[in-house]
């Protein structure tokens, strides 16, 4: 039988790390609340759901979920501010995602953009594991040219990027597993179904101290030499472990900020992704 809720994310893209480490941006402007209640158990609450309360925990029930699920449905709905008084363009689209087997998340979606006065756009995007962005045309499949810096395909590729970056319900977990913590976990709902709210928090200054990647390492010290220390998206999950809702805020230079609402649904039925040799 379908599942009606969940999240799928597999192993963090790669070619998505930096962008991620350098565009994700929610500055918690309250004190982050601290994880005394336990760093690495769940609990039993009589009156709610399970919840966990450190990072690790809440990051391997999801991907152990996802990845027995591997398929679900998306929703998505936000907006891209522009900034400097500009009017918001409304964003919104319906699509697929897959965890691969051989690691890695595929996403294909149809977006549609709605700017101020304008008619909406809508375009079918094709995003692969290994980063690649595809838009479907006329003739096609075609594969847009990422390298392609300050060109129109560049922004149409960041946008895409961003849109499925923010989408994978579990992102900052898994790229900042050491740097985050669990700020606040409480009983919800998610359209009627029973649900635990959680507010995941990264610690940039921690994050950057952890990194490997010189390039990554650079442009988290950059974020918090700018003031922005932290950062953080709320996942909704099911009794089961499933995503039901992610909420993230990114900000994309030179375009915009990006507020994305993603809604998960039937885990576990087939949905129709095209392959990288389809979009070839």
């Amino acid at each position: 039988m379908p599942h009606r809720s969940a999240s799928a994310a597999g192993p963090s893209r790669r070619p998505l790390a930096l962008v991620l480490a350098a565009i994700a941006v929610l500055v918690i402007g309250a004190g982050v609340v601290s994880c005394a209640r336990g760093n690495s158990e769940d609990s039993a609450d009589p009156h709610g759901l399970p919840k966990y309360y450190a990072a690790a925990d809440l990051l391997t029930v999801v991907t152990q979920r996802q990845r027995a699920d591997r398929t679900a449905h998306l929703r998505l709905s936000g907006r891209i501010d522009a900034g400097e008084g500009a009017a918001p363009t409304a964003l919104g689209g319906d699509g697929a995602l897959r965890v691969e087997q051989g690691g890695g998340l595929s996403v294909q979606f149809t977006q549609t953009l709605s700017p101020p006065g304008r008619a909406p756009q809508s375009t079918a995007f094709l995003v692969l594991p290994t980063g690649q962005v595809w838009r479907q045309g006329g003739s096609g499949w075609t594969r847009i040219d990422e390298a392609a810096t300050g060109t129109p395909e560049k922004t149409v590729a960041t946008t895409a990027a961003n849109v499925v970056a923010s989408a994978d319900p579990t992102a900052n977990l898994a790229r900042y597993r050491d740097a985050a913590l669990v700020a606040d976990a409480a009983d919800d709902t998610v359209e009627g179904v029973p649900a635990v709210r959680y507010l995941v928090v990264v610690d940039l200054v921690r994050a950057a101290e952890l990194e490997q990647d010189p390039a990554v390492r650079d442009a988290l010290r950059a974020q918090a030499g700018a003031g922005v220390t932290r950062i953080s998206s709320t996942l909704w999950v099911d009794a089961a472990n499933r995503p039901l809702r992610s909420e993230t805020r990114q900000t994309m230079p030179g375009i915009g900020t990006l507020v994305l609402t993603s809604d998960y649904r039937d885990w576990g039925t087939p949905v129709a992704i095209a392959s990288p040799g389809a979009a070839a």
